[in-house]
């Protein structure tokens, strides 16, 4: 048996299963406003967080959704590089995000994938801080843009496997 391994209080922080099941709402509830309401499909769920956390994809995201991912991914080659190897450290994470939000019914889980129960609030960024704010906003984006592109075609673009 290994020994626990210690967290950075910063680490902690940041990877904190309600902030992910925050994160996801968001991303969740984007999706559903985009389309036709269906939920967002669970594997492509996997697919959020390592584009909306760590701070250089966050920022090189463009300010709405007329870029389409595809031309996005062209045009940072470097962020799609090293998609692969965040979406698979942050998997685990993900997991625990998504429990979070079931267990705390801001997200329900249905055959055709995850929904929000209720819309998520916007967070201010004098009370919560500016960084949330990117994030939230990033994490619409990206449920837009999940909206407008198959699951299959997404996983494709990003480099990675369901």
């Amino acid at each position: 048996m290994s020994a626990p391994t210690r967290q950075l209080p910063e680490a902690a922080a940041l990877f904190n299963p309600a902030f992910g099941a925050y994160v996801l709402a968001h991303c969740v509830a984007a999706h559903m406003a985009a389309g036709p309401s269906l939920p967002l499909p669970l594997p492509s769920s996997f697919l959020i967080l390592p584009l909306v956390l760590p701070p250089d994809s966050r920022a090189a995201l463009p300010r709405d959704v007329r870029t389409p991912l595809a031309s996005w991914l062209a045009d940072n080659p470097i962020q799609r590089a090293s998609y692969p190897h965040r979406a698979a450290s942050l998997t685990d994470y993900t997991r625990a995000s998504q429990r979070f939000g079931v267990r705390h019914r801001v997200l329900t889980v249905h055959s055709s994938g995850l929904a929000v129960t209720r819309q998520p609030r916007r967070p201010n960024a004098n009370s919560h801080g500016a960084e949330l704010v990117d994030c939230t906003r990033a994490a619409a984006l990206v449920g837009r843009w999940l909206a407008a592109t198959s699951p299959a075609t997404a996983f494709a673009l990003l480099g990675v496997r369901p």
